[in-house]
């Protein structure tokens, strides 16, 4: 039986933005870098810069570091939702009410008690629970946001059965648009889906590219109209 991860998103991510961008500016020449670092040493997994029509430098960047954490997150919440650990909650929270009560003699304690505590334990337990895979997605999508670029991209290789109805793959979306990253999928069919597209974001200087290492070697390809491909 094939894997979900079978089809790997590194394979398809820079044909399909190429062409994405080729749609978007009609140009025609795309420069593809890999592993670039800024100047500050963060590491991009893949770069994508050419000359809109314009003739402004346009960069775009994609992280597939975290895709295997995200999908382990995506697929975990499919599979588990919130998780049965916090069933038990406000049974434990019972039966310690209902101890206590019976200990001290305490009738309201051992029997009123629980009926309050149970619910208000499950409820608390639930909202950390969220809590903390709110504050685990934000984290990701915050070092995708430290390789600075005009758009910024996140790719998945993730089945869309396991997107489908799933609560934290919504939350993840929202939380791309909450901070303006595109993402991309490629599940087992080898077909890359458009799940969000990124925000365009005005670099506070002339370009993104003054950001980046290699920021002398792109600008002069850019203007030689080389192809470049960085591995």
């Amino acid at each position: 039986m094939a894997n979900q991860l079978e089809s790997k998103i590194e394979d398809f991510a820079f044909d399909y933005l190429k062409n994405y961008y080729t749609q978007q500016y009609t140009t025609g020449n795309i420069l593809v870098g890999q592993n670039e670092k800024t100047k500050r040493g963060i590491t991009t997994d893949g770069m994508l810069a050419f000359k809109k029509p314009t003739g402004e430098a346009f960069l775009a960047n994609i992280s597939m570091q975290q895709s295997g954490r995200l999908v382990g997150m995506l697929t975990n919440y499919k599979k588990n939702g919130l998780g049965k650990l916090r069933l038990l909650t406000p049974l434990v929270l019972a039966a310690l009410c209902f101890v206590l009560g019976k200990t001290t003699g305490n009738i309201l304690v051992m029997l009123i008690a629980p009926i309050v505590v149970a619910p208000i334990g499950f409820m608390l337990h639930t909202f950390l629970i969220k809590k903390y895979n709110h504050r685990q997605l934000e984290t990701l999508l915050d070092n995708v946001k430290l390789a600075p670029a005009d758009e910024q991209w996140i790719g998945l290789s993730i089945s869309s059965l396991v997107l489908r109805n799933n609560a934290l793959a919504k939350t993840l979306l929202d939380m791309c648009h909450q901070k303006g990253l595109g993402l991309i999928t490629v599940g087992k069919r080898s077909k890359v889906v458009l799940m969000q597209r990124p925000l365009n974001k005005v670099s506070r200087r002339n370009d993104y590219l003054c950001y980046y290492t290699s920021e002398a070697t792109i600008r002069r390809a850019l203007n030689e109209d080389h192809v470049l491909r960085v591995a």
